[in-house]
């Protein structure tokens, strides 16, 4: 058996089933048309499956004939549209520590999506946007739209009407409304950049650094293990354990997360975890040692990066352990690995990357 589906948040689709009817649609005909029911989108913790936003989506877009939609509904996502991680993120302190708590909560938001932030040092951060799974080329271009205006909203929501010029680079080509971007300066669009589906955001210091008004970290703390608690949704059945457990530590930034510490926010026992996880002959200290070792690599791949800034990031007490966990894993100290990665061609550095030695 497969692992549950992924889902989304319904209360982002309540946003645009209001911004339908103000525009004077018939939002009960979508409704019907998608072959979905008003009280899907009534309950706050409801959520939609894939099929059925795909549904909504072009039932929507045929009763319109509007190609802006994903934009629009963007525009009207803000942060207490996430509910309790929305309050959240008013209590961070900067940008950057908003981006690093949504990022270890993304699947509050939805399970369709994923969000990965890194920043080199204290310099620019990148925020990556990415599918998790397969659809069609119309509903990736509707998410891409509303991830990056919701992206673009937030940041003038906490930051005020001075925010810092910064970059959006989304995989969909330039849509019909492609204008109504160009006035959103000074941020920057860009449109069918990159191979990879999805979007990219790349800020600089002056916007993730800046002091937010309500940053309240008692409180921001206080959200994030209440959101710890609620977890993701654990496989369903005896297969895909491993890929879930190895998600859930790659998510785990900026900490080592034990079988124990996994066990407690998915809320079943380490045991039961082992189990699912020898019927697939995997070990968890396997698994973990394996995406360390990978978001190593990764880290130490971003130009102007320290050693002592990745062991940080990955929750080492200091670089040195990190290091000699790093020079047992592949055979030789990260510094040289970096050396090694700044050395090779740009188009060989992944394929030339080092594997584990054991």
């Amino acid at each position: 058996m497969s692992t549950p589906a992924p889902r989304v948040a319904a209360r982002y689709f309540v946003l645009l089933a209001d911004l339908l009817r103000e525009q004077g649609a018939d939002v009960d005909a979508i409704l019907r048309a998608a072959g979905l029911d008003a009280g899907r989108l009534g309950p706050s913790d409801a959520w939609l499956q894939p099929d059925e936003v795909e549904r909504l989506i072009a039932a929507a877009r045929a009763a319109t004939g509007r190609t802006d939609l994903g934009f629009e509904l963007g525009r009207r996502i803000k942060m207490t549209s996430h509910d309790l991680l929305g309050y959240g993120m008013l209590s961070c302190r900067s940008f950057d520590e908003v981006l690093r708590l949504v990022a270890r909560h993304y699947h509050l938001m939805t399970e369709t999506f994923t969000l990965r932030y890194q920043r080199a040092g204290a310099g620019v951060g990148e925020a990556v946007y990415a599918p998790a799974l397969a659809m069609p080329a119309g509903v990736l271009h509707f998410y891409e739209e509303v991830l990056a205006m919701a992206h673009h909203h937030q940041v003038g929501l906490m930051l005020g009407s001075d925010v810092p010029g910064h970059d959006y680079h989304l995989s969909l080509p330039e849509p019909p409304h492609v204008a109504r971007y160009a006035s959103l300066a000074p941020a920057r669009f860009h449109f069918g950049s990159g191979t990879l589906p999805g979007v990219r955001v790349v800020m600089g210091a002056d916007l993730l650094d800046r002091p937010l008004p309500l940053g309240n970290p008692r409180l921001m703390r206080e959200i994030d293990e209440r959101c710890r608690a609620i977890g993701r949704r654990p496989p369903a059945a005896d297969s895909g354990w491993g890929e879930y457990v190895k998600m859930m530590l790659r998510e785990a930034r900026g900490e080592l997360l034990t079988l124990a510490e996994l066990a407690q926010r998915v809320r079943v026992s380490a045991r039961t975890i082992d189990r699912h996880l020898k019927k697939e002959q995997l070990q968890f200290r396997n698994l973990a040692r394996q995406v360390q070792i990978e978001r190593a690599c990764e880290l130490l791949a971003a130009p102007g990066t320290t050693v002592a800034q990745v062991a940080l990031e990955l929750g080492y007490s200091d670089a040195a352990n990190f290091s000699r966990a790093f020079r047992r894993e592949l055979g030789m100290p990260p510094g040289d690995y970096q050396q090694q990665r700044a050395a090779a061609p740009a188009g060989r550095a992944a394929a030339d990357a080092p594997t584990p030695t054991r």
